[in-house]
This record gives structure tokens, C-alpha cells and sequence, in this order.
């Protein structure tokens, strides 16, 4: 298994612009990110303002336009300060002010998790296989939520289903990273699991499998979810997962080139 933290480590420090191992502890760094970081290849999200906290340090990434009023805001403050309401409240009108061309945009909190390796399988007594296209008539949820089956790790036999007799009750798939430096070492999964087949072992069996795959590999696994759901925290440490960072960010969808209009999130 390769360092899994020194990996984790130096892929948000491309991603932040600033290397997480340089900030000593009770410290707060502040960067302007460059456009590569806060509008990444393949993602149709962006990040101008990213408070990232890893314990006893912080990392703020944020717009050039606005990196010197946020650091005045974050001077002397503690990394749990960086992370308050009244902190993220000032820092996003520093950014609304300094970039007041942008669309609105949403804050979100997440919980970053990972599995540090040698992960087991979990048992079933339901089927987990490979999803194949024709999987998307034999989805147990709604309809609106059948696009697994179609997800490109799906093409490449990294996107996993679990069957119940006639239907596919749950699945995941494989979320590759942004980052070119660390797109082939690094991937987070995307669960769900049908209601009406929750809190019965199979999204835990499924994530167990997801990752023993990925490790197999040789890939770092990780598991983002929004900091207020505690249910996909608990799976994820369930089969192993630990935490790794909490983070406030503004994000925004970024306009396609080709005019085309962004897919759902």
C-alpha cells in the first residue's frame, strides 16, 4: 500500500496552493489560488473561497482578487476561528465585493474522510457486481437518480451494484481526482443506496467492496460528505474510514465553453 497521508497530503496541497506539511501547528495559511486550483480540468464546480481545516491547522484558499482582505481578516486568528460563521461571513462579502461578476453562489460544509488501507470485506447475502448500462431499468429509487450505470468509471468497470433479486437496491461509483498530479493515485466514491433498503448492511457491504477494489489497485480512497450528515460519516467509519479535514467553501457552477448547461450535482 503507498503513503496514504503523504498522498492525501500533497493532493489538497496542489488543490489549496499551498503545502499542508509547510503550516505549523495552531497556524493559518492564507493563498490566492491560482485559476488551475479553484477551476480544476474536468469539474464544473468552482472554489473562490476555500477554508480547509486539518485539526490544529488551517489552509485558506481563495480568489487573487480578495487574498489580501481575507488575510487581513484571518491575521492572528486560530484555525478554529477561520472556520466560524462570523469569519465565513466576512471572508464571502470580501469575495462578493471583489468579484462581484460572478453568479451567486451557495456555502457548503464537508467531511473529509479516507481509508488508510488494508480494508476487508464486509458479507452480504445480496449480489455486488460491476454495473453494466441496462442496469438503469432495474434501479430500485427514483428515476431521476438512475445516471450510475452511465458514470464513465462504469465503462471502466469501476462503478459497483448491489441486487436484490430483480433490482438494483444500491451502487457507487468512482469519483477520479481533479488534480492531473494525482488523478491516477487518488478517487472518492459516490454511494447511494434506495430507500426502503437502508440501514440493512448493503451500502456498508458495498462501500467494503468499493474500496478493497481501489486498494487492490493501489489507489488512496477517500469519502466526502456534507459535515451535517452524520448517517454517511458513520458508514464510511463503519467499514474503516478515518477523518481527515473539515472544510467551509463558496462554490458556484462554472460556465461550460461550449455553451452547453451543467449537469446536475
Amino acid at each position: 500500500m503507498p503513503d496514504v497521508k503523504g498522498i492525501i497530503d500533497r493532493h489538497y496541497s496542489v488543490r489549496l496552493g499551498v503545502s499542508l506539511a509547510d503550516v505549523p501547528p495552531g497556524q493559518v495559511a492564507v493563498t490566492a489560488c491560482a485559476r488551475r486550483t479553484f477551476a480544476e480540468p474536468n469539474n464544473d464546480s468552482v472554489r473562490p473561497l476555500w477554508i480547509f481545516r486539518l485539526g490544529d491547522r488551517a489552509a485558506i484558499s481563495v480568489h487573487p482578487a480578495a487574498s489580501g482582505e481575507v488575510a487581513r481578516l484571518a491575521w492572528r486568528l486560530s484555525p478554529e476561528e477561520v472556520m466560524e460563521d462570523g469569519f465565513c461571513d466576512q471572508a464571502a462579502a470580501v469575495l462578493r465585493a471583489a468579484l462581484s461578476e460572478l453568479p451567486p453562489g451557495c456555502e457548503e460544509c464537508e467531511t473529509t474522510l479516507y481509508h488508510p488501507g488494508g480494508a476487508s470485506p464486509i458479507t452480504t447475502d445480496a449480489e455486488i457486481r460491476p454495473l453494466v448500462p441496462a442496469d438503469s431499468r432495474r434501479w430500485a429509487g427514483p428515476h431521476v437518480n438512475v445516471w450510475a450505470p452511465q458514470h464513465p468509471s462504469a465503462e471502466r468497470g469501476e462503478a459497483f451494484g448491489v441486487s436484490v433479486g430483480d433490482k438494483v437496491i444500491a451502487w457507487v461509483i468512482t469519483q477520479e481526482s481533479a488534480s492531473a498530479e494525482t488523478a491516477h493515485l487518488i478517487v472518492s466514491d459516490g454511494i447511494e443506496t434506495a430507500e426502503g433498503y437502508r440501514r440493512q448492511g448493503y451500502g456498508k457491504a458495498l462501500l467494503a467492496h468499493w474500496t478493497c477494489e481501489m486498494q487492490a489497485k493501489c489507489r488512496v480512497c477517500l469519502h466526502d460528505t456534507a459535515a451535517d450528515n452524520a448517517a454517511s460519516a458513520a458508514l464510511a467509519q463503519s467499514v474503516g474510514y478515518v477523518g481527515y479535514a473539515r472544510s467551509r467553501f463558496i462554490i458556484y457552477q462554472r460556465p461550460r465553453e461550449d455553451g452547453a448547461a451543467n449537469r446536475p450535482a
